[in-house]
């Protein structure tokens, strides 16, 4: 399953290609007050937008884009999945059931030999807002040869939002979008930015809510069972299996996603998490990539002292959100999870460039850019994490990336705008 792609070397400094800028304090709170009023979405509570921008020279932009468009095209339907997920062909979407998926993040590091690949899974995090705190800034900011969408320099707002309703109103106008326990979501403001900014209408419903009835799928509004045709799926499948017991707790989950139910379609089902994850990484060969092997082929080299648990991090293949990740692997960790390294990847550490700006803090990037297909055709929203270091026992880094570790100024949720100079 080796994927070989095509790779370009960085050429110039990084400090030519990647930037770190302020926004503008009135821009940033433009951005701020739109979210908030729109998306729900209180700046600092649990997540931050960050008041710095990532500028990204369209060079490495196209090698990131031309990355994605190598591992769309590969058929990854291959792989031994837990039951409950393998659907039927009749519930997927046209271009999923083409093996296709509909929505990707692609995460990328930004460290001293340029970007570095962290993961890349088929969910959808942040692109409507993203794109809305793009485009703001965009629009707001005196920069030529400048663009908002690294796939399409001369895509604008309008043409976004067309394009993502068209993923949805393409299958059919009564669509919900669905995960588990909605208000503890860190990411609920994006639904709310799906439903608002859609040209279509959309109902944010918790996957308890849902109920199966005559081979059809409703869930209830006030006394008021509706039908659902299109189940935009949010949910991740690891906290379904994890933590609600699915399939086997039908209390809480009162359908199944291998079941064909009438004139149900899926949006991004979660199937796709199994088949786009981490556990591609060991097989991509590229200068994105960093060393990884499937954890199972080498734990007795690391046993042996052949691999360094030092310069390792070790991955589980479905994990999200920064969970099941094992950060200073070592014999005993090892231990732990004997029986199970088939689901781990040891992936080789990489070293963050350190960004200093001007308000004295040292900074790390992680570019993402998100992907969205419809009848083929991609759109790329990026999006940048901008996080902190902190130093470990005996020197050692610790990268914190994760928006609950930099929810304070200078960090956060951050727009990218390319540049073409």
């Amino acid at each position: 399953m080796n994927i070989k792609i095509k790779s370009s070397p960085v050429k110039g400094g990084l400090d030519e290609v990647f930037k770190l800028k302020r926004i503008p304090d009135q821009v940033y709170r433009r951005i701020s007050d739109y979210f908030e009023l729109n998306y729900q979405f209180k700046n600092g509570k649990e997540m931050r937008l960050g008041n710095y921008y990532l500028c990204l020279d369209k060079k490495i932009s196209d090698s990131f884009v031309a990355f994605i468009k190598q591992i769309l095209k590969r058929n990854f339907s291959e792989g031994v999945f837990p039951e409950g997920f393998k659907p039927s062909n009749e519930i997927l979407s046209d271009d999923e059931r083409k093996g296709n998926f509909t929505f990707g993040s692609f995460d990328m590091a930004v460290t001293e030999k340029g970007l570095q690949n962290i993961e890349f899974q088929a969910v959808a995090t942040y692109p409507i807002s993203a794109a809305k705190m793009n485009t703001i800034l965009l629009d707001s900011i005196a920069e030529t040869n400048a663009f908002a969408f690294p796939d399409d320099a001369n895509m604008r707002w309008n043409d976004f939002i067309k394009h993502y309703t068209n993923i949805f109103s393409s299958e059919s106008n009564h669509v919900v979008l669905v995960d588990r326990q909605i208000n503890q979501q860190k990411t609920k403001f994006e639904f709310f930015a799906t439903s608002k900014e859609l040209d279509i209408p959309l109902k944010i419903i918790d996957v308890k809510d849902i109920f199966e009835k005559n081979n059809c799928l409703y869930f209830k509004e006030g006394e008021k069972n509706n039908k659902i045709t299109t189940f935009y799926n949010r949910i991740l499948i690891t906290e379904a299996l994890y933590k609600d017991n699915y399939p086997y707790n039908t209390n809480y989950w009162k359908f199944r996603f291998d079941q064909k139910y009438n004139d149900l379609k899926y949006i991004n089902h979660p199937l796709k998490q199994f088949q786009i994850s981490k556990r591609l990484c060991p097989y991509i060969k590229h200068n994105y990539n960093p060393d990884c092997y499937e954890l199972s082929d080498v734990k007795h080299l690391f046993k042996q002292g052949e691999l360094d648990y030092k310069k390792f991090i070790w991955k589980h293949k479905w994990g999200a959100a920064g969970n099941d990740l094992i950060f200073e692997p070592n014999e005993k960790e090892l231990k732990k999870i004997e029986d199970k390294t088939e689901n781990y990847i040891a992936q080789n550490k990489i070293k963050y460039k350190l960004f200093k700006t001007d308000d004295h803090f040292e900074k790390i990037v992680e570019l993402r850019f998100m992907t969205g297909v419809f009848k083929g055709k991609l759109n790329i929203v990026p999006m940048a994490r901008v996080g902190h270091v902190e130093k470990g026992k005996g020197g050692s880094l610790n990268y914190k990336i994760h928006f609950s570790d930099n929810n304070k100024m200078g960090f956060g949720f951050s727009p990218v705008i390319i540049f073409d100079n």
